[in-house]
């Protein structure tokens, strides 16, 4: 016998404080999206500053969707769609009618975000808003598309570019042609996507539901070394197979030499390490000129973390400092050589071309990036049986636990203000 479904009130309660959260933040982000849209930017400044946001965001997008399948599926509709004679197509659809629905808001709202920060030489039309819904629907039904290819970064940032440079080469005075094309080719890759649904087997299925019950447990435990390890497992499996090399010289040159390799072998840090080189430069040119140097501080330390995979594994695994042999101290300060020979050249070549930012500040970006990434990476495991006090306005709050998740961010935002200071 079927059981009833609950009473809508019940329903209501139960998403309750989802309705609350997300009326939340749909507020603070409507009172910035309208105040930064009023925001006057530089006309050349500002379509450029939004175009390398818009690559970078529809890049970033499209490898999160095809990280997680993007369609997955858990172990109870593992079965059906598996083991039953069921529509398997018709099964997916509220999933992937859910990611349609996601791509749509995204890129509804991305305009509102982007301009608002680098402001815009006139008010975006309703056209631009539509233009760029579409794209982040084509991204998602691209994403279902390659989902069964697997293909390389270099094919999904190409893809992904594409897409956004369509949209966003100068967006305001093209945004009618943009918007009109660029529909069909959303309805096309929905129509693909859709029929591809019925071929997708367990390999594509089941990879994002485990990743995804790996986010979960890590943003409830509030450690993300969890999902660092499962992500890092991946990306071993998906090279699938290495050259061996024969290492030679003492012990510091090889332990450096196979850092080097390990980042040789992980192109999506180089790629952001590259990506991140005109971000300052971009928001000088928009004309924040005061957040200059705190901005410049914050990417350098992104830069030097994509280049920390050696130093994170070392730090965190007692099986591989005794494989290593040798002092632990040794072996952390052997793998920041890397991390921060990447953290001087990234600051010097921003230095060179970036306006409002010193030879003093990239010296203390550099130096503060690598100390900020030293510390974030020897942060022992969290202990959460730390006691809890209750001030009498948020509940009880776990301030052993808040101290040991400050251990690096909070050193970050001081050097911000040092930088805000010293420029």
């Amino acid at each position: 016998m079927r059981r009833p479904p609950p009473p809508w009130r019940f329903r209501l309660a139960r998403l309750y404080e989802r309705l609350v959260n997300t009326a939340i933040v749909g507020a603070i982000g409507w009172g910035l999206a309208f105040k930064g849209l009023e925001k006057t930017g530089r006309s050349g400044a500002s379509e450029w500053t939004a175009l390398w946001l818009s690559v970078l965001a529809a890049v970033v997008l499209l490898k999160v969707l095809l990280a997680f399948g993007p369609v997955f599926a858990g172990r109870d509709r593992m079965f059906w769609v598996l083991s039953a004679p069921v529509d398997r197509a018709a099964l997916l659809l509220p999933r992937f009618l859910g990611l349609l629905g996601l791509g749509a808001v995204l890129g509804a709202v991305w305009p509102a975000a982007v301009f608002g920060v680098v402001g815009a030489a006139s008010p975006p039309g309703p056209l631009l808003f539509a233009g760029s819904a579409a794209a982040g629907v084509a991204i998602a039904a691209g994403a279902v598309v390659l989902q069964r290819m697997r293909p390389s970064q270099s094919w999904l940032s190409v893809f992904a570019g594409a897409c956004v440079i369509a949209l966003f080469w100068r967006p305001l005075e093209f945004a009618v042609p943009h918007a009109v094309w660029l529909a069909p080719v959303a309805v096309l890759l929905v129509l693909v996507a859709a029929l591809s649904l019925r071929r997708l087997d367990r390999a594509d299925l089941a990879a994002g539901a485990h990743l995804a019950a790996a986010v979960r447990v890590s943003v409830s435990w509030l450690d993300l070394a969890l999902l660092g390890a499962i992500l890092t497992e991946r990306r071993a499996r998906l090279l699938g197979r290495v050259r061996s090399a024969r290492l030679r010289g003492s012990r510091l040159t090889v332990l450096v030499w196979t850092d080097v390799l390990r980042v040789r072998r992980a192109p999506n840090a180089l790629l952001v390490w590259a990506g991140l080189l005109p971000l300052p430069a971009l928001v000088a040119l928009g004309g924040e000129v005061d957040w200059v140097p705190a901005v410049h501080l914050v990417a350098a330390f992104v830069a030097t973390d994509r280049l920390a995979a050696g130093l994170k594994a070392v730090c965190r695994s007692a099986a591989i400092r005794r494989m290593l042999g040798g002092p632990d101290r040794l072996s952390r300060l052997t793998h920041l050589v890397v991390p921060a020979g990447g953290a001087v050249v990234w600051c010097a070549i921003t230095a060179s071309f970036t306006p409002h930012v010193s030879w003093l500040t990239a010296v203390v970006s550099a130096i503060g990036a690598v100390v900020v990434v030293y510390r974030i990476s020897t942060r022992p495991p969290l202990d959460y049986g730390v006691a809890a006090i209750d001030f009498g306005v948020l509940g009880p709050v776990p301030l052993g636990l808040v101290v040991q998740l400050g251990r690096g961010p909070v050193l970050l935002y001081l050097l911000c203000v040092l930088q805000v200071i010293l420029g």
